[in-house]
């Protein structure tokens, strides 16, 4: 087996997926800028990176929020010769990532850039509808936020304000006031219905690549609690009031911990050539965030058994079995709903 690095492995969703991987019998070296990990290491700081990693190695970047980061990370796996897999939810870093693809290819490793919810979920859920010819991917958000309000969550959401969001419509990108649409959408029991808000996500760069077919894709998000999605929104459209948001950051964080929703989850809304819209997903009453992390892990586990077969940057459809990922997630106690049939 080769060895498995998570970078930001002591962050919520790097301890999350470090701890998955230990459930499978694993044994993942943590990294981090921070004291208590197993060594020592910065996704900004090539230094740091080319001290910490070996070649051959899997690394897991979990190191949020990716709205600020470049990609360092990837240069220097690119140089060792270490494969790559990061829970990216950043339209731009997905952007930047995509634009590496002949040196990745070029270096003979394997970058699964986006493999979480965003976008490697999605495009399991659209693989498994059955629908060859998509036209709209409507991705939705319902996040557990008493477990997930961490520092690097909070600070990924209001990135999201300080421009327009931007999504795929008709064919093109196109940009609109972020938080500023909304969108009903049908979980059922314990999350219920929500209504989402317009966020933007990498879905509208990875998936048009899968299935030239879509002409819309967009990402919804409804943080559970009205007020907020209100704040959001008014925040978007005034620097004053973002400077604001900015400021009592921590103390929103804290109540958010304390008032937010305990159950969450995940889903998308298709929509076929000839107008059938189906709607899939996940949902746990206290875990769902598991389902934002469990993509990697399980790439992760094929790419050190040496069973992965794609190689370069891997599109999202690749990055992980649908039905291993429905299976890997029912044994986790999460919930589907809206797939169609068995294997």
């Amino acid at each position: 087996m080769r060895r498995i690095v998570v970078i930001g492995g002591l962050g919520f969703f790097g301890a999350a997926a470090a701890g998955m991987l230990r459930r499978e019998r694993l044994s993942p070296v943590v990294a981090s800028r921070r004291a208590g990990a197993d060594v020592t290491a910065d996704a900004e700081d090539p230094v740091s990176l080319r001290a910490a990693l070996r070649p051959n190695d899997v690394v897991i970047d979990a190191a949020g929020p990716f709205q600020q980061r470049s990609t360092t990370l990837i240069d220097a796996c690119v140089a060792i010769g270490c494969d790559v897999i990061d829970l990216a939810d950043s339209f731009d870093y997905v952007n930047k990532v995509q634009a590496l693809a002949p040196a990745i290819a070029a270096a003979g490793v394997r970058v699964l850039t986006a493999c979480s919810s965003v976008s490697a979920v999605s495009a399991a859920l659209v693989r498994l509808s059955g629908v060859q010819s998509p036209v709209r991917i409507s991705a939705v958000l319902a996040p557990a936020t008493r477990k997930t309000a961490t520092v690097g969550t909070s600070s990924s959401l209001l990135s999201t304000l300080e421009r327009p969001a931007r999504a795929l419509r008709g064919g093109s990108l196109i940009e609109q006031p972020a938080f500023g649409q909304t969108r009903a959408f049908e979980f059922p029991a314990p999350v219920g219905r929500v209504s989402a808000r317009l966020a933007e996500s990498a879905d509208a760069i990875t998936l048009p690549r899968i299935w030239p077919s879509v002409r819309d894709v967009d990402f919804w998000i409804d943080t559970r609690r009205g007020i907020l999605n209100a704040v959001l929104a008014a925040a978007s459209r005034s620097r004053l009031l973002r400077s604001a948001v900015r400021a009592g950051h921590d103390i929103g964080r804290g109540l958010t911990k304390r008032l937010g929703s305990s159950s969450g989850g995940f889903g998308i809304e298709l929509e076929a050539a000839n107008g059938v819209r189906s709607s899939s997903g996940f949902l746990h009453p206290t875990d769902s965030y598991l389902v934002a992390v469990a993509p990697a892990v399980l790439a992760a586990r094929r790419l050190a058994a040496g069973t992965f077969a794609s190689t370069g940057l891997v599109p999202a459809d690749r990055h992980v079995d649908p039905w291993e990922l429905v299976s890997y997630l029912r044994g986790l106690g999460i919930t589907d709903f809206g797939i169609p049939g068995n294997p």
